[in-house]
């Protein structure tokens, strides 16, 4: 009891310890030696943050830069957050020379950050492009497999049956700008795991799109019955070669039985260790590479009109109206829908003759379709159709090239009548005055009055009734709560972290629900899954985090400012860790610690919702 006790005393002292990173910028080359034509890439890494605007670094004499993409880093030891944003340029050397590209200022947070200069270098001769043929990695004793098919963790080993990590793109051949799906999935029998990391790859010849959230399954591979972690991604080809993608790394913790020493003492066991009998040790597991070539699009039957678009897609437009006056829009609505990479897909250009004015369309992404409205003006009544449009891509599936045509459209254009021209008739007389048409009293416009007429002083003015204020009072209201209901539903609409602020709790009591149901079915795995959900989205909803960074550490950092009762923080802390053991032990739990615990969730939630 004692032990315990030093235990609890340690864990809570030690918590209220919290660190920062620090916000730091650094610019890389991929080689700092080129050939003329030969892309490389550039590098600009901004460490302590997950999210920055890129910086637009521009081309100059000699030097054509493009932005690529950016690339985010997260993980997560012990409770403490790690994060990066990385920038990709593609770099293109036309001249020969040395080139200095920056110094490089990024502002974030209202502070200014810089990173230094670097030097690219260009000539005629070959360069060699320094990109190994194989992966040879030499890690820690503790992260290394001591054999093939096993993984070490601190003392203990694990046959590759226990965990294993795949990484799989599907094919090895694919075209520039083609999407291609990865899929890591993690292999876990009957072990427990805590402060599961992403998985980290490298990826040279490929642009990163965002994460999915993982998913938890269960499958069976060689006969074994695993649960699987399932990370996806989408990877689009950049710059055609012979490319190793990976091999995927990820980190985490291994919870293992150990008995406990007799004579040991408190300080050199974990919380684990001498609460429930875990002892948990970092692992690293790792996946083999993946050899993929990035093709260039054929030459063979390249259309004219063909800006890099790869996928395979469906082409639709028509005009909103045929029938129209000179000088009146005409709405030519244009849609791109299908499988690919939509970032690649450029709005289709209308032919249109100097009989037309037209305007830049305006786009619109919604799901897997980008809409384009395009808007042409016809100038003269002569015009009998809009000309065709096509849409031209690249089929990766066919290996060919595709063209749809829409059009021409027949339209009706009739000239502006003279009521609506916005010109008055007049005439000038031989004196130089002008004559207008004689005006119709009482069916033209009403005149001012000559004489004033009859003046005589109201005795009530509506001011001084008190139904006037009592309206007045009354609309002002209405407009107030009007204004203030308004404010916050755009609020919602246009700021994504207050939304899921506000439905947080909600969805935490549903959540709630869920585990009552999961716990009354006697699926207790189910109960502590969903409840440790439970707690992660609603925190990430109170403090706009990813669910994956949601730690008791975390809570109290977020918490630090307010007055916050410890005897809840030790709730939430006991609970986060009968989660991690029920989930990976469900043996071990019982349905009255599981009411507990239930009703332990409850009560934080009021308690949170009331320090708002």
């Amino acid at each position: 009891m004692k032990k315990i006790f030093l235990t609890i005393i340690l864990i809570m002292s030690v918590s209220l310890i919290s660190s920062a990173e620090d916000i730091r910028v650094e610019a890389s080359l991929e080689r700092n030696r080129v050939s003329l034509g030969n892309p490389v890439y550039l590098y600009l890494t901004i460490y302590g943050v997950r999210e920055t605007d890129r910086l637009d670094i521009p081309s100059r004499d000699g030097l054509q830069i493009k932005y690529v993409g950016p690339s985010t880093s997260v993980s997560i030891v012990n409770g403490a957050t790690s994060q990066s944003v990385t920038h990709t340029y593609l770099v293109i050397a036309l001249k020969q020379g040395e080139y200095r590209i920056g110094p490089f200022l990024i502002n974030y947070g209202g502070r200014e950050y810089r990173a230094e200069a670097v030097t690219l270098t260009a000539s005629n001769a070959p360069v060699s492009s320094g990109r190994s043929t194989g992966v040879t990695s030499l890690p820690s004793a503790t992260r290394v497999p001591p054999s093939p098919g096993q993984v070490a963790a601190g003392a203990e080993i694990f046959d590759r049956n226990k965990i294993f990590l795949t990484m799989d793109i599907g094919k090895m051949l694919v075209y520039i700008n083609e999407e291609v799906p990865l899929t890591i999935k993690l292999y876990v029998n009957n072990l427990g795991l805590r402060d599961i990391e992403y998985p980290v790859y490298s990826h040279e010849g490929f642009s990163v799109g965002e994460r999915d959230e993982p998913q938890r399954r269960r499958e069976i591979s060689n006969g074994i019955r695993y649960e699987t972690l399932v990370f996806r991604q989408k990877l689009f080809g950049i710059k055609e070669g012979n490319y190793v993608l990976g091999p995927a790394k990820l980190g985490g913790k291994v919870l293992t039985r150990k008995r406990p020493s007799g004579r040991g003492n408190v300080f050199n066991e974990d919380f684990f260790t001498s609460r429930f009998g875990y002892q948990a040790f970092p692992i690293e597991v790792i996946s083999d590479p993946i050899h993929v070539t990035i093709l260039p699009f054929p030459a063979e039957g390249k259309p004219s009109n063909f800006q890099g678009t790869v996928g395979n897609f469906n082409f639709s437009a028509y005009p909103v109206a045929s029938k129209v006056k000179v000088g009146d829009p005409i709405m030519l609505r244009m849609t791109v829908a299908g499988t690919g990479n939509l970032d690649t897909v450029t709005a289709p250009k209308v032919e249109l003759s100097d009989k037309f004015k037209t305007y830049e369309p305006q786009v619109t992404i919604e799901g897997g379709k980008k809409m384009y409205e395009q808007v042409i003006i016809p100038k003269t009544a002569d015009l009998k159709e809009i000309p065709a449009v096509s849409f031209s891509f690249f089929n990766p599936a066919k290996k060919k090239y595709e063209t749809i045509t829409k059009g021409p459209f027949p339209i009706e254009v009739t000239k502006q009548p003279e009521s609506e021209s916005g010109m008055g008739m007049f005439s000038i007389s031989s004196n130089g005055d002008m004559l207008y048409p004689k005006e119709k009293v009482g069916e033209d416009i009403v005149h001012l009055k000559e004489k004033l007429g009859r003046v005589y002083c109201k005795k009530e003015f509506l001011f001084t009734s008190p139904f006037f204020w009592t309206g007045q009072l009354i609309l002002t209201g209405f407009f107030l709560v009007f204004y203030i209901f308004s404010r916050k539903k755009e609020r919602i609409l246009s700021d994504k972290s207050y939304a899921q602020f506000l439905k947080a709790p909600k969805k935490a009591r549903k959540g709630i629900e869920t585990a009552r149901v999961d716990l009354a079915k006697g699926d207790i795995h189910a109960f502590y899954d969903t409840i440790f959900k439970v707690l992660q989205a609603y925190f990430a909803g109170r403090f706009n985090l990813p669910r994956g960074n949601i730690t008791v550490q975390v809570v109290r950092d977020k918490l630090s400012a307010r007055k916050i009762d410890e005897e809840k923080l030790k709730e939430l802390r006991d609970i986060f860790s009968k989660c991690e053991i029920a989930r990976y032990a469900p043996a071990s739990a019982g349905k009255e610690e599981a009411m507990e615990i239930l009703e332990k969730v409850r009560r934080i939630i009021d308690y949170m919702e009331k320090i708002k």
